[in-house]
């Protein structure tokens, strides 16, 4: 009963246009009163101890405000330079551009949003000029994006092992593989569109000599990534100290290499990151005392009641939250959905035996194709605006994309070691 009223409540104040973080409040507020649990000292009480008061959750607003100084740092064009270099002779070429960049990015900010907006900056203009689909050049630019949190270091990542208790490190190398598919899956997509549409090859000197160039200028932000998952696993420092790291090392090459950042720039930079942090901060705050209020009525476990009565199969019960959380995508923002689901869905996967660190990483590809779908898809928004595509061009060419990339999530979903492998390879005790 309890869950049927959970889930009545949460569709009909998103269906009022609620904002999620003001829906996830008032559906823990609601059903608190009805059950009786309701106390008013308790509630902030749980939002900040068992929700925002966490070591590890340092690392978030020191990882978007990396990402801000990397994206704002003169960066993009470079990364897009060594990209092009690599894979612009092939058919399509700025597409391939495009996805590539992404897995680059991906390895530098953590941010879906903030991966689109830079490389859409750069990328969907130059596509439009060589007369490729605008519908086609923002949606690849979005799906490019979504890259971001998969491969480390990862946002959501950093919050569902706070939830789940399971360890950053082994999280950030679980994303790899799924990331290097999804990346791959997207190129060879790309390259079967470009050829129907006989959309040109990038005219690139392919010598030492220009490659040098362009290593040469694009190897600072690409060692980002090296440094941070080297650092984590050398003990030099821990996940959260990394992001740290991550916000020194960007600070300095944009400010005194690149020069692309001044002393005039560093508060719009701060303030754009502390919007965003606040924004996470606030929704993870509602949500904690939201799923606190489930686990109190034992809302998981009658979840996991009605799963295991569909079937007992492991590979089943994966489909289904697999489609739950898909379902979820297309009408809540990824954060919500991932603090949302994870102690609903933790008891069900613990009891077929998968490991917290493969469930992470699923969630997280699933929470980022969940920002590809309408109608709320988030990383669409972004990259409709910059590219001024109408967005029903860019959902519609979204969706050969999404099919492709539900496919490498059922592939990782029952096939554990291609997320798992070099956790346990790297991680001691796995």
């Amino acid at each position: 009963m309890a869950s049927l009223l959970f889930i009545a409540l949460l569709l009909f104040l998103l269906f009022l246009g609620v904002p999620i973080a003001f829906a996830l409040g008032l559906v823990g507020l609601i059903i608190a009163l009805i059950k009786g649990i309701f106390n008013p000292i308790i509630i902030p009480h749980i939002m900040y101890a068992q929700g925002i008061d966490s070591f590890p959750l340092l690392a978030v607003p020191f990882f978007i405000l990396a990402g801000t100084i990397m994206e704002k740092g003169g960066i993009s064009q470079r990364l897009v330079d060594f990209a092009q270099f690599i894979v612009g002779r092939i058919r399509g070429g700025l597409a391939q551009v495009s996805v590539l960049t992404g897995m680059f990015f991906g390895g530098i900010s953590g941010s879906a949003v903030a991966d689109a907006a830079a490389v859409g900056s750069v990328l969907i203009p130059a596509m439009k000029s060589k007369n490729y689909d605008p519908g086609f050049s923002a949606a690849l630019t979005a799906a490019s994006g979504a890259m971001g949190p998969i491969i480390p270091p990862s946002i959501p990542m950093v919050i569902y092992a706070v939830i789940a208790n399971t360890s950053v490190a082994s999280l950030f190398l679980g994303g790899i593989v799924p990331g290097l598919l999804f990346g791959l899956v997207l190129m060879l997509y790309s390259y079967v569109y470009a050829k129907k549409h006989r959309y040109p090859r990038e005219d690139v000197s392919f010598t030492l000599q220009t490659f040098w160039r362009v290593f040469q200028r694009a190897i600072l932000p690409l060692l980002m990534p090296v440094i941070i998952v080297g650092g984590i696993f050398s003990g030099i420092f821990t996940a959260t100290e990394s992001a740290v790291v991550a916000v020194i090392y960007s600070f300095m090459i944009s400010v005194f290499l690149y020069r692309k950042l001044t002393l005039k720039s560093i508060p719009g930079i701060l303030a754009d990151a502390a919007k965003s942090t606040a924004s996470i901060m606030y929704i993870i705050g509602l949500a904690t005392f939201l799923s606190w209020v489930i686990t109190s009525e034992q809302i998981p476990q009658q979840v996991a009641q009605v799963f295991f009565t569909i079937s007992d199969r492991p590979w089943v019960i994966v489909i289904l939250l697999n489609i739950l959380i898909l379902m979820l995508g297309c009408f809540i923002d990824p954060v919500s959905i991932l603090i949302l689901m994870s102690p609903i869905a933790l008891p069900i996967v613990q009891k077929i035996g998968m490991d917290p660190v493969h469930f992470g990483v699923i969630i997280t590809v699933n929470i980022c194709i969940g920002s590809l779908t309408p109608p709320v898809g988030t990383l669409l928004f972004v990259t409709s605006r910059i590219g001024n595509v109408n967005f029903f061009d860019i959902s519609k060419a979204i969706i050969p994309m999404v099919i492709l990339v539900i496919g490498i999530l059922f592939l990782i979903s029952l096939v554990p070691d291609t997320v798992m492998y070099l956790p346990r390879l790297l991680s001691p005790g796995r």
